[in-house]
């Protein structure tokens, strides 16, 4: 018994150790970017940050974290010949589920939701990079999500010549130095979107880099740099965030 009294002492009561701190109304992070950027990298690194911190938080993907949204990932690896209003549909059924039985019952639990990938993706991909409507697409993000936006939304910015050779390491992937004619030439089984021209990763990132220019919760966060650098700088983003939030200050010190 005094050994527990002491613990309870220098690090307080059981209960309140593992007690998590949470935000009144949740928190949405979303995580995007063009391929190789390294986006899901720092969406792991932020979950087990904000965890280290006590906060009550949860990490999912898109497609995915689901067994539609799993389904769908796979159904889009495999197939070459969708249209883009076919990919939409698909994405935005994976994401009404996600949404369903996962993002909004942990936001009316106060969790922070980090989410790699949401409607932003469906517009960047599908809508700038294949040419779908961009009203349409946009039409069908706020069905599937009952219009609920992120909070933050973190963009990994990275020229694609140098993101796409990080996927494949290979120092120069692509066969022809014109823009508009160059093609990957990296093997079949790394690629992770189809085999696409370079044009079509360039538009996904111009498509990223208008959307961003028009809404204040978007963070475009230069990914050339360290590893550790990108996460300090999407922790200070997420932590002045936290603090508007009532989350004290003092729990991000030490």
């Amino acid at each position: 018994m005094a050994g527990k009294q002491q613990e309870e002492m220098d690090f307080g009561a059981e209960s309140e150790r593992m007690k998590k701190r949470t935000v009144e109304g949740g928190l949405l992070i979303t995580f995007e970017g063009g391929e190789g950027v390294g986006k899901s990298t720092q969406a792991e690194r932020l979950f087990l940050k904000l965890q280290s911190f006590g906060i009550d938080v949860i990490h999912a993907q898109e497609p995915g974290s689901s067994d539609l949204g799993n389904n769908v990932r796979r159904w889009i690896k495999r197939a070459n010949t969708s249209s883009p209003l076919a990919e939409t549909l698909l994405f935005e059924a994976a994401r009404a589920q996600l949404m369903f039985e996962t993002v909004r019952p942990a936001l009316d639990r106060g969790k922070v939701v980090i989410l790699d990938r949401y409607t932003d993706s469906t517009l960047a991909y599908q809508g700038y990079a294949r040419g779908g409507d961009l009203k349409t697409i946009k039409k069908l993000n706020d069905i599937a999500t009952a219009e609920f936006a992120p909070h933050l939304t973190i963009l990994l910015d990275l020229d694609p010549k140098v993101s796409l050779a990080r996927v494949s390491n290979e120092q120069d992937m692509f066969a022809s130095t014109d823009d508009k004619r160059a093609t990957r030439v990296d093997d079949e089984g790394q690629r992770r979107f189809e085999e696409q021209p370079l044009k079509f990763h360039q538009n996904i990132r111009k498509g990223y880099l208008e959307m961003s220019k028009t809404d204040p919760r978007w963070a475009v966060i230069k990914a050339d740099q360290a590893g550790h650098r990108i996460a300090d700088a999407i922790l200070k983003r997420v932590r002045r965030l936290l603090i508007d939030r009532d989350i004290p200050d003092t729990i991000f010190k030490g």
